[in-house]
């Protein structure tokens, strides 16, 4: 029972997102929640991947990765002090990136909003096999800080997750309660929905602040729906 409970709220979730995309973006935009190194790195990291014609190249080059470490970092993913919330040595995430090239370059003119349905299953799959393989940070937990990271790398197919509104949106909560790869290939699709849908909307917010491309405009809205549907209490 809870999990068809947990299905109906995300379907349900998903359409009102949906039925009012730009005021959730609205809300986003307004809500001022990225400032300084967060989307100064954010998008000097997508300036330099969008230099280079081939991933292939991008995976290649050190400063990319550098300014990748600087995001992730301003992207709260490492902290001082006991716990989990670290990076790995960029070294090693250079590596893990660098021995995926070839899986990761097969997916490099895919974008989000244009997959076909019968396609979803096998992107959706290939995307986990990438995020279960690349080593960011030293947590089991792969989902969080391996989709930012990958992002980055194919910001328009590849949606940033975190616990604060992506999990809260998807399952109520902010914890794992579940394996990484099921709780990934359960909310995949509903990302694609939301892309397919809403394509015309999401292309006309592209460059505006930090809608930086299809899956964070995508990422923004769901934000911007748990800032108003979620938190209004607080």
């Amino acid at each position: 029972m809870r999990q068809q409970d947990t299905i109906r709220r995300m379907q349900e979730r998903v359409d009102l997102l949906i039925e009012q995309f730009d005021t959730y973006i609205m809300v986003f935009n307004q809500s001022n929640l990225f400032t300084g190194p967060s989307i100064y790195f954010h998008t000097k990291t997508l300036e330099i991947l969008r230099r280079h014609n081939k991933l292939s190249d991008v995976l290649l080059d050190d400063l990319f990765f550098d300014y990748l470490y600087a995001t992730l970092t301003s992207w709260g993913l490492h902290r001082m002090g006991p716990g989990f919330t670290k990076l790995a040595e960029l070294k090693d995430i250079k590596e893990s990136f660098r021995k995926l090239k070839d899986q990761i370059s097969t997916l490099e003119y895919l974008e989000i909003t244009n997959i076909q349905e019968g396609d979803i299953f096998s992107v959706t799959s290939a995307l986990w096999k990438i995020l279960s393989n690349i080593k960011i940070s030293i947590s089991q937990t792969k989902i969080v800080a391996n989709s930012k990271a990958l992002h980055h790398i194919l910001p328009e197919l590849m949606p940033p997750i975190d616990r604060e509104y992506t999990l809260r949106f998807f399952y109520n909560h902010t914890t794992l309660n579940q394996d990484d790869e099921i709780v990934f290939k359960e909310i995949y699709p509903y990302f694609h929905k939301i892309a397919s849908v809403c394509k015309n909307k999401i292309m006309s917010y592209i460059g505006e602040g930090m809608n930086t491309s299809q899956t964070k405009v995508v990422d923004n809205a769901i934000v911007g729906f748990v800032l108003k549907e979620l938190k209004k209490s607080k």
